[in-house]
């Protein structure tokens, strides 16, 4: 008898491990790619509230709501600087808790700004975040690239709303959050015809830097819930990656 007992007490071991790792490998709410401009008209002041206005997005009681309320409380994020070039600042990371954004965000905060180019280039951001979804680590119920800048393109090799038409027959959402300020205090008007695309794809418009910090948690606050009007209801199966 005690093969017996030593067998199942083995198949019991093995069930709990394999519930383990289906708990770690299960999917994602939602694959979120934050594509930040930081283009010559972004000076070290407003590059400073860029930073630390994402930061505190993240780290606030809103967000950290929204991610326990989610199906599975996991999302996954990555941030890429874009100008004429783009930079990955924080690859991929699964966020299914406090820490995990804390650890996002002190990232975030020590990083070096990528460079200080001058030109900017909207739809090499969108193109550099929607590759980074071929190395996404868990399959997502949705896609979101949440791109936001002060400006309009004018550099690159390709329109940004070819682009952006691109990523959303990938199966992409993209969102904007322009930021009107400067020489471009119409730019809003920019994004929601050549940036924003997918179901339910939305703006919220700081106006002016100083307002970016406010802007930026209401929109991913809402982008990550699927609250913003219009959204579609998330596909009942994940996308893996691609």
């Amino acid at each position: 008898m005690r093969p017996f007992w030593l067998a199942a007490g083995l198949v019991v071991a093995l069930a709990g491990t394999l519930r383990g790792a289906q708990a770690e490998t299960a999917e994602a709410d939602v694959a979120l790619v934050l594509a930040v401009d930081v283009s010559g008209s972004v000076d070290d002041r407003r590059f400073k509230l860029q930073r630390e206005g994402i930061a505190a997005a993240l780290e606030s009681d809103d967000f950290v709501a929204v991610l326990a309320g989610g199906g599975n409380q996991t999302i996954e994020i990555a941030v890429v600087e874009w100008a004429e070039e783009q930079s990955v600042v924080v690859p991929w990371t699964i966020i299914r808790g406090r820490a995990d954004l804390l650890a996002v965000t002190h990232r975030l905060r020590h990083a070096a700004r990528s460079w200080l180019p001058v030109r900017t280039d909207p739809n090499g951001g969108i193109a550099a975040a929607d590759r980074l979804f071929a190395s996404q680590p868990l399959p997502a119920m949705r896609r979101i690239i949440d791109v936001s800048g002060d400006g309009r393109q004018n550099s690159g090799e390709m329109a940004t709303a070819r682009g952006r038409d691109d990523a959303i027959a990938h199966g992409t959402i993209i969102n904007g959050l322009p930021i009107t300020s400067g020489i471009e205090p119409d730019v809003d008007a920019w994004y929601r015809d050549n940036v924003i695309g997918g179901p339910g794809a939305f703006l919220i418009v700081a106006d002016g830097y100083d307002a970016f910090a406010d802007a930026f948690r209401k929109k991913l606050t809402l982008e990550v819930a699927g609250l913003a009007p219009g959204v579609a209801p998330a596909p009942r199966r994940p996308l893996a990656p691609s």
